[in-house]
């Protein structure tokens, strides 16, 4: 990532980290078992086999704590650590900010695999993004997607 200049620069939690008490691993659990027996009454195997699984990678996920990582809006694109996303591949952007629950810059890319890119702001002042993504992007408004909405409803 040589050879641009970096217009402003920031840290934040890769996602928001809610602390999951016992009754949150208690409730994966539950649904998990549950599904896992309507999976055996059904005689669906592969499923049965499948919840388990999904229901343990999701009590794994949330005991994670994210890692910070580092953003920058520069004159070539938007930095995330070390990966640049160019203004040529980006189509436009909406900066969603309704505190305290939500804080994201939302890009959408023009590639095919990877439609929107959700940047967290952290204390990053939302009004200095927009004033310099303005400048190389078009401001689109875009509705917070229907599983950002349910991971925030369920603390994830």
């Amino acid at each position: 990532m040589d050879n641009f200049l970096t217009l402003l620069s920031w840290e934040a939690e890769e996602y928001a980290h809610h602390d999951k008490g016992k009754d949150w691993f208690w409730s994966v659990g539950i649904v998990s078992i549950g599904f896992f027996a309507l999976a055996l009454i059904l005689q669906n195997y592969l499923f049965a086999i499948m919840i388990l699984i999904g229901g343990f990678a999701v009590a794994l996920h949330g005991s994670k704590k994210p890692k910070t990582v580092h953003f920058a809006i520069t004159s070539r694109g938007v930095a995330v650590d070390n990966t640049l996303y160019p203004y040529d591949n980006l189509k436009y952007f909406w900066i969603n900010y309704d505190p305290p629950h939500i804080r994201d810059l939302y890009l959408i890319s023009s590639k095919t695999f990877q439609l929107q890119i959700t940047i967290p702001l952290g204390n990053a002042d939302p009004n200095e993004i927009r004033e310099h993504l303005i400048k190389f992007l078009e401001e689109k408004e875009i509705e917070e997607s229907l599983f950002d909405s349910i991971a925030r409803f369920f603390r994830f």
